[in-house]
C-alpha cells in the first residue's frame, strides 16, 4: 500500500509536466521516418514492405530511445534536483519507495512506446498496401526486444540523473549513447556486444542482401534470440539493483 500511495503522489507531481508528450513525439518521429523510409518505389517492394520495416526500427530505436529515455529521466527527477529537495524527501519517505517511484514512473512510458512501435509497421503497411504476411511473433519479438533494452538504458539514465546536480550530463550521455549505438552496428560482433546502446540493433531479427550487379534488396528473417534476450533481462534486473544501491548511498 506504501507504493501505491507514493506512486499515486508522484503521478500527482508531474500531473502539469506534459510527460505524455514524450513518447507521443517519439511514436510520431518513427511514423514520419517509416512512412518516408518504406515509401515503395517499384511494385516488388511491396512483397517484402513488412520485412523492411521490421528492417529498419531496430536502427530508428537505436538512434532515438537513448535520447528519448535520457529527456524522460530528466524531466522526472529534475525536480527534486534542481529544488534540492532530497533531503527532505528523505525524511518523509523511504529511500528506496522514492527510487522506485520514479523508475515505475518512467517505466510506464516505456511500455506504451514500445506497444506503440509495433502499431506503426501495420499502420504503415496499410497505408501502402504490402502484400507480405504480417506476423504477429515479429510485433511481439519487436516489442520486447525494445522494452527489455530500454528497462536497462534507463536503470543508467535514472543513476546520472539523480547523481548530477547539472542535468546536462545525463542528456550528453544519452545522446553520445545514441551516436555509439549506430556506429557499433558496423562493428565485429564481439565489440558490438560490449555497447549497451546498441542492443537495438543486436535483437534485431531481419537482415538484408543487396546485389550489387541487380541493385536489388533482399530481406529475410533471421532466427531471434529469445534465449540472449532472456540473459539481457536478467543482467537488466541486475543493473537496476546495482544502480539504486549506488543512487541510495549519495549524500544529500
Amino acid at each position: 500500500m506504501r507504493i501505491l500511495t507514493a506512486l499515486k503522489a508522484e503521478q500527482m507531481k508531474h500531473r502539469h509536466r506534459k510527460l505524455l508528450l514524450l513518447p507521443v513525439i517519439l511514436l510520431l518521429f518513427e511514423f514520419i521516418w517509416a512512412v518516408w523510409s518504406l515509401d515503395p518505389k517499384k511494385p516488388s517492394d511491396l512483397v517484402q514492405g513488412y520485412l523492411s520495416s521490421f528492417y529498419l526500427f531496430p536502427i530508428i530505436n537505436s538512434l532515438i530511445y537513448p535520447i528519448f529515455l535520457a529527456v524522460l529521466t530528466n524531466r522526472i527527477c529534475d525536480m527534486e534536483i534542481k529544488g534540492d529537495t532530497l533531503k527532505l524527501l528523505y525524511t518523509l519517505e523511504d529511500k528506496k519507495t522514492f527510487y522506485n517511484c520514479k523508475y515505475f514512473m518512467a517505466l510506464k512510458y516505456i511500455v506504451l512506446t514500445s506497444a506503440g512501435t509495433c502499431l506503426i509497421p501495420w499502420i504503415v503497411g496499410k497505408m501502402y498496401r504490402f502484400t507480405d504476411t504480417l506476423e504477429l511473433h515479429m510485433l511481439l519479438q519487436l516489442a520486447l526486444s525494445t522494452f527489455v533494452v530500454s528497462t536497462a538504458l534507463l536503470s543508467i539514465q535514472q543513476l546520472l540523473s539523480l547523481l548530477s546536480s547539472n542535468q546536462i550530463l545525463p542528456l550528453v550521455v544519452g545522446l553520445a549513447g545514441s551516436f555509439l549505438s549506430l556506429f557499433s552496428m558496423f562493428f565485429p560482433p564481439a565489440a558490438a556486444r560490449l555497447v549497451l546502446w546498441g542492443y537495438y540493433g543486436i535483437f534485431g531479427f531481419v537482415g538484408m542482401d543487396w546485389e550489387r550487379s541487380t541493385r536489388i534488396t533482399t530481406y529475410y528473417e533471421v532466427d531471434f534470440n529469445w534465449m540472449g534476450l532472456l540473459l539481457f533481462a536478467v543482467f537488466s534486473i541486475a543493473l537496476y539493483f546495482i544502480c539504486r544501491a549506488i543512487a541510495l548511498r549519495k549524500e544529500v
